[in-house]
């Protein structure tokens, strides 16, 4: 039973992913080259942490950005929290690149940020204040949106074009999410574990997200309007006016990609998906994967905490069945995905033993062959051109180091919840 209905599950994930990926396809051809010419304003934001190795690529693709005129303004910013030990800090060297490029200036801008928060979004409202002052007229029209991305965001550049056709065509929505490719890091000490755990996110991404997003939007049923999904922060994209709704980024807890998206849809507003991609790294080894899906996995356990700030903040707008079914439904996420390396591997380990002691194993090879194949499908699918590149025995390897990982990492961040110890590492690595 068990390996049936995960093979079932594996083949319909295979089917969203192909619609994903040709829907991918038809966005990144349809560019026109003509971003800036509509009235929404664009900015976009980086926040900066310890990312002194991805300082100068990031100035340099955000340059080119500018230079396509793809988008209005794009905001650095670091924070005092970060010291410099041993060598330059991340302000000073983004200084330093930045002043050898001084024609970008004006919509090229460095800010540092001195207000001391465990999280980011001190930096990220610095960043909104500045454009607020910056683009005045487009604020007050409703006209600006903030977009949100890593230091190691690489989004295509017809992510642009895509969001202001998107704006035109509903204008009601001000909260959207775009797609993510994840790429094994170009950097030292980048490990096989990589290759797997891009393999599995961008496989995530491209069925599960896709598929709740559109079952969310359609809000036709309990079911559908109580899907789980929210924002990812970054490829994210706020209009102004919605975060002085909630009072900026929440700082509450940790992960305001997830909180900002749950906060929008407690306030029953909409989320909408773009299809052109984000292209972003995933952590170099095993033990930084680990600690990455620890803490995104205590972000996830932050959903009751989101209910009760919204109720609080006065921003609740869903009936309390409607909320009780959400609640219910986001916590089975990271429960599933802690317990399934446990029952896989579980349920393999009880079919070896039957094989071995019937004498008709037909059935039981079957189920057991199921049940491996589980965690190993996703990588006989190349999803990105990197992957492509990889080859199918690295991308299976890869996702056989990666698979069990993830698995692990549910039970710190629970036990981590449960002790309401520290919400996550002063910074996720990638």
């Amino acid at each position: 039973m068990l390996a049936a209905s995960l093979v079932t599950r594996r083949v319909l994930e295979s089917r969203q992913v192909r619609r994903s990926l040709s829907a991918g396809r038809r966005a990144a051809g349809s560019g026109t080259g003509s971003a800036l010419s509509g009235g929404a304003r664009v900015v976009c934001v980086v926040p900066m942490y310890e990312e002194t190795a991805l300082a100068e690529d990031t100035v340099r693709f955000w340059r080119h950005a500018l230079r396509a005129k793809t988008v209005d303004s794009v905001v650095l910013v670091t924070t005092v929290k970060e010291t410099a030990s041993g060598g330059a800090s991340t302000h000073t060297l983004l200084r330093e690149v930045l002043a050898a490029g001084a024609e970008d200036h004006e919509d090229l801008v460095l800010l540092h940020c001195q207000e001391v928060c465990p999280y980011r979004a001190a930096q990220l409202d610095m960043a909104v204040a500045w454009a607020r002052d910056r683009f005045a007229s487009a604020d007050e029209a409703n006209e600006l949106w903030i977009g949100v991305y890593n230091a190691d965001s690489r989004p295509h550049l017809d992510t642009f074009d895509e969001l202001r056709s998107a704006i035109g065509a509903a204008p009601g929505v001000r909260v959207f999410q775009q797609l993510v490719d994840y790429v094994v890091p170009d950097r030292e000490g980048t490990g096989a574990v990589a290759a797997g755990n891009a393999v599995l996110q961008t496989w995530w991404t491209l069925s599960h997200y896709v598929a709740r997003n559109e079952r969310g939007r359609r809000g036709d049923s309990l079911w559908s309007r109580t899907s789980p999904f929210s924002t990812f922060g970054h490829g994210e994209f706020i209009r102004a006016d919605f975060l002085q709704m909630i009072g900026g980024f929440p700082r509450y807890a940790y992960a305001d990609g997830l909180l900002l998206g749950w906060v929008a849809r407690l306030a029953r507003e909409p989320i909408g998906l773009l299809a052109n991609r984000d292209v972003a790294e995933v952590p170099r080894t095993g033990r930084d994967l680990v600690l990455q899906q620890t803490a995104w996995l205590r972000g996830l356990l932050n959903f009751g905490v989101t209910v009760e700030w919204c109720r609080e903040q006065n921003l609740l707008r869903l009936p309390a069945t409607e909320v009780s079914l959400l609640k219910a439904r986001h916590l089975a996420i990271p429960v599933a995905w802690g317990l399934s390396t446990a029952a896989v591997a579980t349920g393999i380990v009880a079919e070896v033993h039957r094989v071995i002691r019937r004498r008709s194993p037909a059935a039981d090879l079957a189920a057991m062959a199921a049940l491996a194949a589980y965690p190993v499908i996703p990588g006989l699918v190349a999803t990105t051109q990197q992957q492509r590149a990889m080859g199918r025995g690295r991308r299976v390897a890869g996702v056989l180091a990666s698979w069990p990982m993830e698995g692990l990492a549910f039970w710190p961040a629970l036990y981590g919840h449960v002790r309401h110890g520290q919400q996550a590492p002063a910074k996720t690595p990638r």
